[in-house]
Order: C-alpha cells, then sequence, then structure tokens
C-alpha cells in the first residue's frame, strides 16, 4: 500500500524485520533491523552500524524506508544482538562493514547499490569500511566521525576521564544510556581520583567498571602504530 504525502512524492508504508542474522567471514553473526518500503521488490539500501543499539535509529530508518529506501540497522560485533566482543577502537570495522556491504548487496529486495550513513562512532566506522573498497559501496555519509589519532582516543596526547564514561555507556550488550548521563555521579568519581591523587590507570576502577577498552588507552600514551593503524591514510584510498 502508498499514500501520499505533502508533496507529489510518495510515501511508503513500511515492512520491518528484527532479528535478521548478517554474517560475518570469521563465522560471527551481526544482528540486523531491517527496514523496507511495502511494495517495491528491490531498493538501494542503507545502513547505519552503531555501537548505540540498532533501536536508538529508529526514526530515523522509519523515514528512509518510507521514502522508498531499505534501511537496516546494524548492532557492531558484540553489542545489541550481535556475536562477539566489542573492542570499542575500530579494530573490527573495516572487515565488519566490507562483509556487512557486500551481504546486503546480495540480498534480493536490494538494487546492488548500498550506502552507510551514520555521526560519531558510526561515522569512522564508515571510513574504516570504504578503506576496504567493498565493491557495492556507493556512498558513505558520515557526520562529525572520530578520526583515531587525532580526536580519539586522546587529543594533543591527553587522554580524557571521558573514555570510562563513554566506556561505561558501551560496556555489556544494550546501552547505559542513563548512566552515561549521571553527571554528578561522574563528577565525584572524577573529584574523588584527584583528591585521593589515585592514577589515571586507576580510574575504572574507582568508577566500578574494570575496562579492556580504558586499559588499552592508558597502555598507549603515544600515537603508536597500534592508534594509527585504526585511521585510513591517503594511501589506502
Amino acid at each position: 500500500m502508498t499514500g501520499s504525502s505533502s508533496s507529489s512524492a510518495k510515501f511508503y508504508m513500511v515492512d520491518l524485520t528484527w532479528g535478521v542474522p548478517i554474517p560475518m567471514r570469521d563465522g560471527v553473526r551481526l544482528n540486523g533491523t531491517l527496514y523496507r518500503p511495502t511494495g517495491e521488490a528491490r531498493v538501494p539500501t542503507i545502513f547505519t552500524m552503531t555501537p548505540y543499539i540498532a533501536d536508538s535509529y529508529h526514526e530515523r530508518a522509519m523515514f528512509f524506508s518510507q521514502h522508498g529506501y531499505a534501511f537496516v540497522l546494524v548492532d557492531c560485533r558484540g553489542r545489541g544482538n550481535s556475536e562477539g566482543e566489542f573492542d570499542g577502537m575500530g579494530g573490527n570495522e573495516s572487515r565488519d562493514g566490507h562483509d556487512v556491504v557486500e551481504w546486503l548487496a546480495e540480498q534480493p529486495w536490494c538494487t546492488g547499490q548500498v550506502t552507510m550513513w551514520g555521526g560519531s562512532y558510526a561515522g569512522m566506522n564508515q571510513w574504516s569500511t570504504a578503506r576496504a573498497f567493498p565493491p557495492h559501496l556507493t556512498t558513505i555519509v558520515p557526520a562529525a566521525a572520530a578520526h583515531p589519532g587525532v580526536d580519539f582516543p586522546r587529543q594533543r596526547n591527553m587522554a580524557f576521564s571521558y573514555e570510562i564514561q563513554w566506556a561505561t555507556f558501551t560496556s555489556g550488550r544494550t546501552g547505559n544510556g542513563n548512566l552515561f548521563t549521571e553527571y554528578p555521579f561522574w563528577i565525584s568519581k572524577y573529584r574523588e581520583m584527584y583528591r585521593h591523587h589515585r592514577p589515571f590507570r586507576e580510574l575504572d576502577q574507582i568508577v566500578g567498571n574494570p575496562s579492556a577498552y580504558f586499559q588499552q588507552i592508558v597502555d598507549h600514551p603515544t600515537l603508536d602504530e597500534s592508534i594509527e593503524s585504526l585511521a585510513p591514510t591517503p594511501e589506502d584510498y
């Protein structure tokens, strides 16, 4: 069924399929939520790969699908219902992004044209995916993308207390959004570290969330190969 919007463009009803398993080359399956315009056999496909749980992009996926695109929300490895472990540093995103693009292009409801869309972490992993040159990636639309080695995981060689706040938001399988925005809690923990002269390395213990991601940041205090390898270079393109 189709209706009409205030303009002459079609406005589609949406078919939604939750829990679509997307296989990666190492056998891990990422969780996808598929939004398709009703009545359309094959359409261009947009996807967002996010650590913030696919459900957080629901309204945007509905918008694009209502306007004639398939939209797939993909939980990053280790987040939501996706298998594997989330490392926080984006080390898996180039490979996983490539495999998602090519899998989507093969689906009977896709025209073979695949686009990525999103911001912040979901902008960073677009650049990581483009680095792998998946044949069916038509374009990327990143916004406010984090850039490893420039503004992430440190700036001007300084790590931020915020990193443990973000690590707590993305710990486990679902988003800890309420704790993430409980600013009096975070300020009190940062103040505790400062007043008791505790080393920065112990901040995750002070917060109560021992974090391999946070310790990885501490273990790499300079812009070394492990950090530089996460960011695409001009030569990669």
